[in-house]
């Protein structure tokens, strides 16, 4: 015991001069380096860096920080005063600022610099801001500071927004010889996006003289092709068999040529195809079977194909759960059938009534005419020339006037001065406004069900395009 007693004592004895000399070296580095850059970069450069400058302020490097932005200008650091730094001015506004850096987009993705990183940003601004400073040289509460945030370094939180931004491939450059050969055939080849080798090839352009032996110069770009446009070429479905090589592509536009079913046994090879565009080809029911093995399709478009509406039904179920689709569809059916029931229902009252109103609006108990002025041509009316109108006897100075308001009355009414319906006329059309307002109410219901049980039918599974069908 006194010998494990004694080790013990020893350890600790060297411990401490091993753990103080440890310390000292992660004192020894840089300020900049080994805090204020990590900081920047997991909590401003994704909106301050080489990819986006917003308000012209850059932060991935010294130089770029130190320049500042539009508005702040260089006042972003002001060595020695923090005060007139605009860095630390924008973090430590309150969160539902405008104006606070990082900003708000939600609760879950924000990435606000901590209470030990503000210290230290503010220790370092305050001695200084040089980048040859060391952690070392802060003060007490800088230093103290720093020991949390080493220990603790931020990590970068993608914001909502970047998050909805697809991932770009990382793929290596594209053989340059190539690409140039395809551009002298007048397809145009560029990268989907900034800051990738991933490409787009477009070969709709150059039309029928892109054919099956055409899209052998293709394969060499299988490494880096995502995108590919053969729409209008006259690529047959024996040329389609070289595009299950094509392993990396997501979108393909095969719209207005010659392709058949045949073509959908390589086209279902293409395991990354999230887009399909076969619009206009002769594609049928056929290549369903296939198509579902495109366990990433989101999109397809099947418009003045042979496809029917049974066929594309049939590609949704294979890739969603069959009986959430059943219930939805039957849930659409019923309220489709209650929608018709509700019109037919109220279209025969509607009917009667707008014959009620009819009939009183020809019927008066006026015995003369209530207008002195003809309202058609603002002579004087003769007696003996009238017409009913809404329950009322109205005059006229002759027949063609006459004529002219019994076509249509209601663009005449103004011209009646201070006219009053008839309590009759008013009574059934109330009658018939309210029963119109029922119907409306009504349709307007089951139509919200309807629309919302069809959003959810149309995001399950792909989106599918059949293009415009006749009304039932």
């Amino acid at each position: 015991m006194k010998i494990l007693t004694f080790i013990i004592s020893l350890f600790s004895c060297l411990a401490i001069p091993f753990f103080a000399l440890a310390n000292e070296e992660t004192l020894q580095g840089k300020v900049y380096d080994a805090i204020v850059n990590p900081v920047l970069q997991a909590k401003c450069v994704s909106c301050h860096g080489q990819d986006k400058d917003k308000g012209k302020l850059r932060m991935h490097t010294k130089t770029e920080l130190i320049k500042g932005g539009r508005g702040a200008g260089s006042a972003i650091i002001v060595k020695g005063d923090i005060d007139e730094s605009e860095l630390i001015f924008r973090i430590t506004l309150p969160k539902d600022d405008e104006e606070a850096m990082p900003p708000m987009e939600d609760e879950s993705h924000y990435n606000p610099v901590t209470s030990q990183e503000l210290s230290v940003l503010q220790s370092w601004i305050r001695l200084g801001a040089s980048f040859d400073m060391l952690i070392k040289d802060l003060d007490d509460v800088g230093k103290k500071a720093a020991e949390h945030v080493l220990k603790n370094l931020p990590v970068k939180k993608l914001s909502a927004t970047a998050l909805l931004i697809p991932k770009l491939p990382e793929v290596a450059p594209a053989n340059k010889v190539i690409v140039e050969e395809l551009k002298a055939k007048g397809v145009l080849v560029m990268p989907i996006a900034q800051n990738t080798n991933a490409l787009y090839v477009n070969a709709s352009y150059t039309g029928k003289s892109f054919d099956d032996e055409s899209i052998k110069m293709l394969l060499p770009l299988a490494p880096q092709l995502v995108w590919l446009n053969l729409a209008r070429t006259s690529v047959t479905d024996s040329g389609m068999e070289l595009m299950s090589k094509l392993f990396l592509l997501e979108r393909l536009h095969a719209e207005n040529t010659d392709l058949g079913d045949k073509s959908s046994i390589n086209i279902s090879k293409l395991t990354n195809l999230k887009y399909l565009n076969m619009y206009g080809t002769k594609i049928s029911d056929v290549s369903i079977n296939n198509f579902q093995k495109l366990q990433k399709l989101e999109k397809v478009f099947l418009w003045q194909t042979n496809v029917t509406e049974n066929g594309a039904d049939s590609l949704r179920k294979s890739f969603i759960d069959p009986s959430l689709y059943s219930s939805l569809s039957d849930q659409k059916r019923s309220l489709e059938i209650e929608k018709g029931k509700i019109a037919n229902k109220y279209s025969s009252e509607i009917t009667n009534l707008e014959d009620e109103v009819s009939s009183v609006s020809k019927n008066t108990s006026d015995a003369s005419p209530i207008n002195e002025k003809c309202p058609v041509s603002n002579k004087n009316t003769d007696k003996i020339i009238t017409s009913n109108f809404e329950g009322r006897k109205i005059g006229f100075c002759c027949e063609t006037c006459k004529s002219k308001f019994v076509k249509d009355g209601a663009s005449f009414r103004s011209k009646l001065g201070k006219f009053q319906a008839s309590t009759e006329f008013e009574n059934a059309l109330s009658k018939l406004t309210s029963k119109r307002l029922d119907m409306d109410n009504e349709l307007e219901r089951i139509g919200a069900e309807l629309r919302n049980v069809s959003r959810q039918l149309s995001s399950l599974g792909p989106q599918i395009n059949l293009g415009w069908t006749a009304s039932k």
